[in-house]
């Protein structure tokens, strides 16, 4: 990847090498939201599902949000195109239907690698709703804690504790501090 993304990591505003969509659709057995398929100079890798791409946030592209660092997050190609289509309406069975199989292609690969060949059952092809997860215990402390645990886990992106985004050229430790400790 270059340009917004690699400008964004260099100044800090990604930490995370993982799809910060609201929802990461990659399947768990692909790796999930920490799981990118390498980009070359082949014009078929521009077309894959878990290519890393910018989503303009927290201002979205259809708001009239720029590609800039301090409103580019790392996103899956699929993921970012689900969301547009859940939030405008659009129809995305299609794009289902590639989760689908992308999990059904991982159980096979991975059952190939530890020599279960096996065919996986019928059962095991159908994505099981997510369980809901708790908000970590670091969100509901008090803001000079929560403060001094985001700066002891610089790994957290912005995203994950604000929708504020950050000055232009503010530091992450700056920027924590202006947000939490006023």
């Amino acid at each position: 990847m270059k340009g917004t993304l690699i400008k964004a990591a260099e100044q800090g505003y990604i930490t995370q090498l993982a799809c910060m969509m609201p929802e990461c659709f990659c399947p768990e057995e692909l790796g999930g939201a920490c799981y990118f398929e390498p980009i070359t100079n082949d014009w078929s890798d521009w077309r894959s599902d878990w290519m890393p791409t910018l989503e303009h946030f927290p201002v979205s592209k259809k708001e009239g949000g720029k590609a800039a660092v301090a409103n580019a997050i790392l996103a899956h190609r699929l993921c970012n195109r689900l969301d547009y289509s859940i939030r405008v309406g659009r129809s995305h069975a299609r794009d289902l239907e590639r989760i689908r199989k992308a999990r059904e292609e991982a159980i096979r690969r991975n059952n190939v690698q530890i020599g279960n060949t096996a065919e996986p059952e019928a059962e095991a092809a159908t994505p099981k709703p997510k369980k809901t997860k708790m908000a970590p215990e670091w969100k509901s402390l008090p803001d000079a804690e929560k403060a001094q645990y985001l700066l002891d886990h610089p790994t957290l992106s912005d995203r994950t504790w604000t929708n504020e985004p950050r000055l232009k050229g503010e530091k992450r430790d700056a920027f924590i501090r202006r947000i939490l400790l006023g």
